[in-house]
């Protein structure tokens, strides 16, 4: 362990310390919900000490073992000796340096570009060849550029430039790089950039940077970077996993999930902090073991509490526990996935809603009857959360996020709790809670 990790983990530990006393001293058992309760472990699990709960600095481990000590604290049990489900994935890492430059001015990572996740370690200064809208009207006009020696050459591409039926050559370029290039700049007339976790098991052999238009200086000539990029074949990453036994149907269990994992940082100097993306999901679903696990609220079912890693990376975490379950599915009654559920101004939509009809009119009649949420939205089959791959299996499982336009931050530097509003976390708890006590297996 380096100096200066250490001295990181060692101040990482004093906040969780700090913290944890600050959620005792807020914590008031004769209260179904605690927002206070909540934005702590926002405030914790998005702040920089969890380095975006990503995947370099320990980001992901740190935020999987202050899950588990929640776990433990709230009076959970886990189903081994252990609340750690552990496991590896491919992923590709920026551990470092990420910096470029184009003219030599240099741009801010994260917030005015971004390096493509699965781009490999690349050091030096290229010439920028900007290819105009014109050159993707055919085919045979892409084509002239084979052959050519492009190797100390970047492409800039301006995709508001490309006409949308010909996106899918920009698209196919930039995926295959069949003409060669050292890399691509890809030009965006956005406000704000996005990013990802790679999903690939493998680093590509150049690299992609998606540049804001409003960074791009005029006539672009020349650009400099500077990337160092490491992938790992196995990265060991863990689900958390603690649960409730039923009062009357202990091999029965209703599930509430979510994915701890976010970006993480991309470098040294850009933290995705991932508070709507997926603190929020994961405050529910501890706030609801802490309602559950109290003498006087425990279920006739048993309930699991399952913490996913990997989500990010293409659903890995819960693949993974689908594939090596602690208890057999067939004892899933039902499974609620929480994703971002920071907002609410809108209501909430329940993704595999129009399957599991009648779950769907359960939680429906108790917002009627409650008028917790504006609505409540039924939406078709999606894989793009957690509950897919259990769906997949057959556990009956929904997906719920709320919604709201008072807070949009995704998959940016943006995310972050100070701004999270929380606006209808107290009413979705109530929602969710209701449902658990009223849902007969």
């Amino acid at each position: 362990m380096n100096d200066v990790f250490g001295r990181l983990l060692i101040k990482s530990k004093l906040i969780f310390l700090f913290v944890t006393g600050v959620m005792f001293g807020f914590v008031n058992h004769g209260f179904s919900q605690n927002l206070h309760y909540a934005r702590c472990l926002v405030d914790t699990l998005a702040s920089p000490a969890m380095y975006g709960r990503g995947y370099i600095n320990e980001g992901n481990s740190l935020a999987s073992g202050y899950i588990a000590s929640e776990m433990e604290r709230i009076g959970l049990r886990p189903f081994n000796s252990t609340f750690f489900q552990s496991f590896e994935m491919p992923v590709n890492t920026f551990p470092d340096t990420v910096e470029f430059s184009i003219n030599g001015n240099n741009i801010v990572p994260g917030r005015d570009f971004t390096v493509a996740s699965y781009s490999p370690d690349i050091k030096g200064v290229y010439k920028l060849k900007t290819i105009k809208s014109k050159v993707f009207s055919k085919p045979s006009r892409l084509n002239r550029l084979s052959g050519k020696d492009f190797s100390k050459t970047f492409f800039l591409i301006d995709k508001a430039d490309i006409p949308k039926e010909r996106q899918r050559l920009v698209d196919s370029l930039v995926r295959t790089n069949y003409v060669h290039a050292a890399g691509f700049v890809i030009s965006q007339a956005k406000e704000k950039l996005m990013w990802s976790v790679s999903q690939a098991f493998r680093q590509k052999s150049f690299p992609v940077f998606e540049v804001l238009k409003s960074a791009i200086p005029r006539n672009p000539r020349v650009v400099e970077c500077n990337v160092n990029a490491e992938f790992f074949a196995g990265m060991p990453v863990r689900n958390v996993v603690g649960f409730i036994p039923g009062t009357e149907l202990p091999d029965s269990f209703i599930v509430i999930s979510a994915h701890y994992d976010h970006l993480g940082m991309m470098g040294r100097n850009a933290l995705f902090p991932g508070a709507n993306d997926n603190a929020s999901g994961i405050a529910m679903m501890l706030d609801m073991a802490r309602h559950f696990a109290l003498a006087e609220n425990r279920p006739r079912c048993s309930m699991a509490f399952l913490a996913f890693a990997g989500e990010e990376a293409g659903l890995l975490g819960s693949q993974f526990y689908v594939d090596h379950p602690l208890f057999p599915l067939k004892q899933v009654s039902f499974l609620l996935n929480l994703d971002m559920v920071g907002t609410g101004s809108e209501g909430v939509t329940v993704v595999n809603g129009n399957v599991f009809k009648k779950q769907f009119e359960l939680l429906s009649d108790i917002n009627h009857q409650h008028n917790y949420v504006l609505k409540v939205a039924e939406r078709g089959e999606s894989c793009n959360s957690d509950h897919c791959p259990f769906y997949k299996a057959g556990v009956p499982a929904v997906f719920i996020y709320s919604m709201g336009k008072e807070f949009r931050e995704y998959h940016n530097i943006f995310d972050r709790s100070e701004q999270l509003p929380l606006t209808k976390y107290e009413d979705i708890f109530r929602l969710l809670r209701d449902f658990v006590f009223a849902y007969h297996m």
